[in-house]
Formats: C-alpha cells, sequence, structure tokens
C-alpha cells in the first residue's frame, strides 16, 4: 500500500468519525440552548423582569431545533438548491482509469470537505442563534443572521460537493 492510499484510508476514517462527532455535537449543544434559553426565560419570570418577546422566544427554540437537526436542516437546504440530499461517506467522483493515482488524492480531499462543510454549517446556525442574545447592536445581529445563512449555505455545499461539481460542469460546459 502506497503513502497516497494510506492518506485516504485515514482521511474516509477521519471523516467519518468528525462527521459523527460535529452532528452529535449539534445535537447535545442544540439541547443544552434550549434547556439555558427556557430557564432564563423561568428565572426572569420569577423575578419579575421583562421578558422577551414571543417573536424571540420561538425563533431562539426554532434555531436550537434547527441546530439538533443539523443533518435534517442540510438535507432542506441542499433540496432548495436542486442538489439533492446530503449523504455522507467516502467520495468517488473521478475514475482512477482517467486520472490515475491522483484520483485517490483527489477524492480523499473531497471526503475532507464533507467534513468541513459540516463542520461550516453548524457554525452557521449558530451564527444565527447567536443574533437572537440579548445586548447585540441591530447591526451585528444584522451580521449575524447574514454570516450565519452564508455559512450555512456554503456548508451545504461543501457536503454535497460531487453534485456542486457536476451542476458547475454542466452550468459551464466544461469537462474535467
Amino acid at each position: 500500500m502506497d503513502l497516497v492510499q494510506m492518506l485516504a484510508n485515514a482521511v474516509n476514517n477521519v471523516t467519518d468519525v468528525g462527521i459523527r462527532l460535529v452532528l452529535a455535537i449539534g445535537l447535545v449543544g442544540g439541547l443544552v440552548m434550549m434547556a439555558m434559553h427556557l430557564s432564563s426565560i423561568a428565572g426572569k419570570a420569577r423575578r419579575g423582569q421583562v421578558q422577551d418577546g414571543a417573536g424571540k422566544i420561538v425563533t431562539v427554540v426554532v434555531m436550537c431545533g434547527a441546530t439538533i437537526a443539523l443533518h435534517q436542516v442540510m438535507n432542506a437546504t441542499s433540496n432548495q438548491m436542486a442538489l439533492g440530499s446530503v449523504t455522507f461517506g467516502a467520495i468517488a467522483y473521478v475514475s482512477e482509469g482517467k486520472y490515475g493515482p491522483a484520483a485517490t488524492a483527489i477524492n480523499a480531499t473531497l471526503t475532507l470537505l464533507q467534513l468541513v462543510g459540516v463542520i461550516y454549517a453548524l457554525q452557521g446556525l449558530l451564527r444565527l442563534r447567536r443574533s437572537q442574545k440579548d445586548g447585540h447592536t441591530g447591526l451585528s445581529a444584522g451580521d449575524d443572521v447574514v454570516s450565519g445563512a452564508k455559512r450555512l449555505i456554503i456548508g451545504t455545499m461543501l457536503a454535497a460537493n460531487p453534485r456542486v461539481l457536476d451542476a458547475l460542469q454542466n452550468t459551464l460546459n466544461i469537462h474535467w
């Protein structure tokens, strides 16, 4: 087994474990964020402090739910862009017959980009959640919304990179 093959196997294993870890972090983090927000609301009610509006409460609960269901949110985002569902696993986009030993390295790189995409999508949802925190000015909250939406879209595109490459190839009418 040569070095490229060993690195490709390592990337495939690390990516699989990494994606599972990021999805688990999203699940646990979303549950913790929701519990903390609801306990904060209960604490304010006991002390008689000013309550958050219903819109803010619903928005935070929806964002926490989206963080919990990160894979489903990525699927919905991908389907909106006509890329189909996001699947995880080793990518075999280019063939060894055409690219030789470089195909293994290219496929391993595309597989690693899946993990980067999942991390980026989780960061996007966390940015969207952060926009609802108290003390944010309208400008910084708006920046968080825009940045979070961009990260979610780019992360989903990275996770579905073979279909994005196919769409790019068909759109620009190039063949590699």
